[in-house]
């Protein structure tokens, strides 16, 4: 018996290693895509974001424009004016 059994050591060979290389190799590679797409999936929220807060501007002004055409229409109505 070596010393090495004694102390409980393990005997990696070359074939384990390079089969955990390629696993790992595949593991990035997969963790690659899936960045991407998240990357994809933030820039398209984001994008979406942006338009939404143009409407913020635009909502009131709409508002207050409907509001005044309808009292515009209410006294036209009335004979007021």
């Amino acid at each position: 018996m070596s010393e090495r059994d004694e102390l409980g050591g393990v005997t990696i060979g070359a074939r384990e290693i390079y089969d955990e290389l390629v696993a790992l190799r595949g593991d990035v590679r997969s963790l690659s895509q899936t960045h991407e797409a998240v990357r994809q999936t933030l820039t398209d929220h984001e994008t979406r974001l942006r338009g939404l807060e143009r409407w913020r501007y635009a909502l009131p002004v709409a508002a207050v424009t409907s509001a005044g055409t309808l009292i515009a229409a209410a006294l036209k109505a009335t004979g007021v004016v």
